[in-house]
């Protein structure tokens, strides 16, 4: 189409053909185009011949009704305007290129040929297009008149009250927005405050593991490099001769053999470190309310390597103290009766009884602490091996037991 009117477009006004006129040269023109060329070129005194505004042949001036019409050249673009004004036929979606020019009396569609024999339509009844023009026409007059007798007052004043709910409900969820925003908020500044007390005291509990086993550890490790540079000094002088080099060399290495073997050594290293750092699930805390969230202790709090002294506190500490000495009585009393493990497993109980018999009672941080000492005592009489400044464990226990009362 666009190459079509391309070549019935005048080259003057770049419109399509008005009247159109075609010079000797066989060039059109419209009648109005040519009409303005000979009035600008006019003169009062002379007339220039007139020239083809393509080729610029000259053409004999007689005036431009002279020129001969162009009929065939007009009727095209009358043919053509009428296809431009009329839009074109619309064509089937599912079979492309087929016209829609058939009515479905049945479905109220336009189809094609096509589906009219072979689709979903096949033998149903149609109509052609002009009768349904007119039923559709009775049809579109009555759905007319129900739209308009439509309750649109009722409905308007419906869709109003519920914008009006709407925009309420919207401005309550806000608020409640901003109000669990600001509990939330609270309550995780208070979770990562327990989270990093929590944390910490955990770093304070390896600082003092670190602090219980380390010397030993580093004692142990400075006996292995001592025998490993007594075993050196043995291999260079193993193979002297000479009688002088060799008998001082054997002094040397006499004197890193002992102190080699005065190094105190553990009995065994099947130590339970449970007493120093119990096991611990964080599913323990799943039990605790969001409210309670204050309420979370580390799992070693009140552990052995916590003070006693910072759990008990010095009043309550001095009020005790005679309850805590009977205690302790009777607790070195018991084992020279009792066997060791049968004791051990016993204690809290015995104790409790003891202290029932009082007339103060004891603090539970102090005979938990008590408890926790005298399984040491019980664990550290097992293993049997020495501490470096020369006491036993067992001593040590006790005497630690002694300190805390």
């Amino acid at each position: 189409m666009d190459l079509l009117e391309e070549d019935l477009t005048c080259p003057i006004c770049c419109c399509l053909f008005e009247d159109p006129r075609v010079l000797p040269c066989s060039h059109s023109f419209c009648r109005k185009c040519l009409e303005g060329i000979l009035d600008d070129n006019r003169s009062p005194v002379w007339r220039p011949p007139f020239k083809c505004p393509t080729c610029r042949k000259e053409t004999p001036h007689n005036g431009i009704s002279s020129l001969q019409v162009n009929y065939s050249l007009r009727s095209i673009v009358e043919k053509y305007n009428k296809i431009r004004a009329n839009p074109r036929m619309s064509q089937c979606r599912a079979h492309s290129g087929q016209p829609l020019n058939i009515f479905c009396a049945i479905d109220l569609k336009l189809i094609c040929g096509f589906c009219a024999t072979t689709g979903e339509h096949k033998g149903h009844k149609f109509c052609a297009l002009e009768e349904a023009y007119e039923r559709e026409k009775v049809a579109f007059e009555d759905l007319f008149r129900a739209v308009e007798s439509w309750k649109g007052a009722e409905v308007l004043s419906c869709l109003e009250a519920l914008e009006a709910a709407k925009k309420k409900a919207l401005q309550m969820a806000s608020r409640d927005v901003d109000r669990v925003a600001e509990y939330f908020d609270k309550l995780l500044r208070a979770l990562e405050h327990k989270r990093s007390e929590i944390l910490s005291d955990f770093e304070s509990l390896k600082l003092a593991v670190m602090q219980t086993f380390d010397p030993e550890i580093n004692q142990l490790r400075s006996a292995l490099e001592e025998q490993q540079r007594a075993l050196r000094l043995a291999e260079s002088f193993r193979s002297l001769s000479d009688p002088l080099t060799f008998l001082q060399c054997m002094q040397d290495f006499r004197e890193k053999v002992r102190a080699i073997r005065e190094t105190p050594l553990p009995a065994r290293t099947d130590v339970d470190v449970g007493a120093l750092v119990p096991s611990f699930d964080v599913h323990e805390w799943d039990r605790v309310r969001l409210g309670d969230v204050d309420a979370l202790r580390a799992p070693h709090e009140g552990g052995a390597l916590r003070s006693p002294m910072a759990r008990i506190g010095p009043p309550r500490f001095f009020r005790s103290l005679w309850s805590c000495a009977v205690l302790v009585c009777a607790c070195l009393c018991l084992p020279n009766f009792l066997p060791s493990d049968c004791f051990g497993a016993s204690l809290s109980g015995k104790a409790a009884s003891a202290l029932a018999a009082v007339s103060v009672p004891a603090p539970a941080e102090m005979l938990r602490w008590i408890t926790l000492c005298w399984h040491e005592r019980l664990l550290l009489k097992k293993l049997d091996w020495s501490l470096p400044d020369g006491r036993t464990p067992v001593a040590h226990a006790e005497q630690k037991l002694d300190n805390s009362l």
